[in-house]
């Protein structure tokens, strides 16, 4: 069996974490198994992981502990003789997994490239900016979830693979039944809902957002929105949206294992983000069977059943965009067996792509 330790999950689920958990439940574990590095209270997933034959080790925070996250992490490559170190990378700031994997001569260090842009931190932008040319001379293998995630994390002149988020598709087909009862859960059954789902956190853009829906709701008095997800900024969303008087028109839902079946309930879903790598939940959206609208930062490659619509960030336009929406409501939401079929985002089938690459490595 081989044993891959993951590095890059995190305490709480993001599109790094829904990446994982998909692919591990769907490779063979008895031929390949992941373990996972936790600098947190809780790994996100953790007793999933568990149970599913993984082994979590707990070392400390880098922020707080740079040294002991050194020195913990080199003594559990070294102590269990990983062959393959994996490095999800949602920027450069932190290539300490990277240098130490070097520096005990790991055969196989993989950075997989989640994002196209720095997450906040000015301190960040510095190092990933410093780190950039040392990542790609120590790393032996580079993934990503995108072109523009891979050029962005490693330049144009480096070697890649592309990983795509993939994700179960069947999960997310469009259910009427349980479009209604969600509905009817959260008094939303006679309204057009606007849907979003992310982290609360500057790169999602929830600030931009809820100035849209504040303009939009005038003009569509039966618009709601709906905000899945937790972060940082949380309590700086909901002072703006009481700020706004808007208190009975969005609704805030912590993060759920079946946002699927949220998604059921929405009429449109939007994504304004500033910079994503793909923009795993526009896969799960379309899934859903959704018109999509995003920003036009966002790769098109996650345009997979063209339902998307790339806008700019400007106010106005996704303002009208949402109007119009209105006019649609009730579109035909089914995904076909051909479309799922010849789509790269099917995990059933990606999952023994991956499973074959890190045999290939080793």
């Amino acid at each position: 069996m081989i044993r891959v330790l993951m590095v890059g999950m995190h305490n709480k689920i993001g599109g790094v974490e829904t990446f994982l958990i998909n692919y591990y439940h769907h490779i063979d574990r008895e031929k390949v198994q992941f373990d996972f590095v936790n600098m947190f209270d809780q790994l996100c997933f953790q007793e999933e992981i568990c149970s599913l034959g993984g082994r979590i080790y707990s070392i400390p925070n880098v922020k707080r502990n740079p040294i002991g996250y050194y020195l913990g992490l080199k003594k559990i490559i070294k102590e269990n003789n990983y062959k393959i170190v994996y490095v999800n990378m949602l920027s450069a700031a932190n290539i300490l997994p990277i240098k130490i994997s070097k520096t005990l001569k790991v055969p196989n260090i993989i950075a997989h490239a989640h994002n196209t842009g720095v997450p906040k931190g000015a301190l960040r932008k510095i190092l990933d900016k410093l780190n950039k040319k040392t990542l790609r001379k120590n790393a032996t293998d580079f993934l990503a979830s995108s072109k523009e995630a891979a050029e962005w994390m490693f330049g144009k002149d480096i070697s890649y693979q592309i990983i795509y988020n993939a994700i179960e598709i069947e999960k997310f087909e469009y259910n009427e039944a349980t479009r209604k009862n969600i509905r009817k859960k959260l008094g939303i059954e006679n309204d057009f809902v606007i849907g979003h789902v992310g982290r609360f956190c500057q790169q999602k853009n929830h600030s931009f957002l809820i100035e849209v829906f504040k303009s939009a709701s005038k003009k569509v008095k039966n618009a709601k929105l709906l905000l899945i997800g937790e972060g940082e900024l949380k309590d700086s969303i909901i002072k703006k949206v009481k700020e706004y008087n808007l208190e009975k028109k969005v609704i805030f839902i912590d993060p759920v294992s079946n946002v699927n079946d949220y998604m059921q309930a929405m009429d449109v879903f939007v994504l304004p983000s500033i910079f994503e790598g793909l923009g795993i939940v526009l896969i799960e959206a379309q899934s859903a069977g959704l018109r999509c609208y995003a920003a036009d930062n966002i790769p098109t490659v996650a345009n997979v059943f063209k339902k998307i619509t790339y806008l700019p960030l400007e106010e106005e336009q996704w303002i009208n965009a949402i109007e119009k929406e209105i006019e649609n409501a009730g579109y035909n939401r089914v995904i076909t067996k051909e479309e799922k079929r010849n789509c790269h985002y099917n995990i059933q089938e990606e999952a023994k792509k991956m499973q074959k690459y890190l045999e290939s490595v080793i």
